[in-house]
This record gives structure tokens, sequence and C-alpha cells, in this order.
């Protein structure tokens, strides 16, 4: 009886063994980055007053930009007047170096918007 409890004991012991070995523990200690752009390598960051933030992709000619915010894009279409501004129904962006701003008429109002290059 005495071996069957040991036996027990030992495959139990055994299997947390093993199963620990597979789980990854984070390291507390790692310098290296792992985060991955949140709107991909070839779009521009743009952190905004309020703490808020969108990213844009122009189209290689400029005549339009994607606007990307955390729950969707839209396209917009350089104005013919003005090149640093960009429209499309009720949607705004005014490129202005550290003063960029976005807005919907709506709802969106993005103002004092820096690339995260010129933010830090």
């Amino acid at each position: 009886m005495k071996n069957i409890y040991s036996f027990i004991l030992l495959v139990g012991a055994s299997s947390l063994l093993f199963g620990c070995k597979s789980v990854e523990l984070p390291s507390v200690f790692d310098k290296g980055t792992k985060e991955v752009p949140r709107y991909g390598k070839e779009a521009l960051y743009y952190q905004c007053e309020n703490y808020q933030s969108f990213g844009l992709k122009l189209s290689a000619t400029g005549d339009e930009a994607w606007v990307m915010l955390p729950d969707h894009e839209v396209g917009l279409l350089r104005d013919a007047d003005d090149k640093q501004h960009y429209h499309y129904g009720t949607m705004d962006l005014r490129l202005n170096g550290d003063q960029t701003t976005l807005d919907d008429s709506d709802h969106l109002h993005l103002k004092g918007c820096k690339t995260a290059d010129t933010s830090k």
C-alpha cells in the first residue's frame, strides 16, 4: 500500500514538473522592445492633445490620405485649392506641423497633433 502512494506521488510530482517546463514566464528584466507599430511601419503616428491619437498614410502622389482611428479608417481627398487640407464628407484633416487638426463636425475634434518624432 505504501508503494502505491509513493508511485502516485512520484507520478503527480513528475507531471507537475513537466507542466511547469512548458510554461514560459515573462522576463522582467528584458530590455528589448517587442512593440509592433499600431498603424504599420509606413504610417505616420500623430499624438494629439488629451492623449488622443491617429495614424496617417498618404498616397504616393499625395492626393489621398488614409486616417486610421482606433475603430475604423477613413479615406480623405486633397483639396484642390489648399494642398495641406484633406476632406471627405464632414471630416477634415489640416496638416500644419505641430498644430495638425482632424475634425469631424459630428463628434471627433483632435487638435494640437504632432507626429511621434516631433513630440519627443
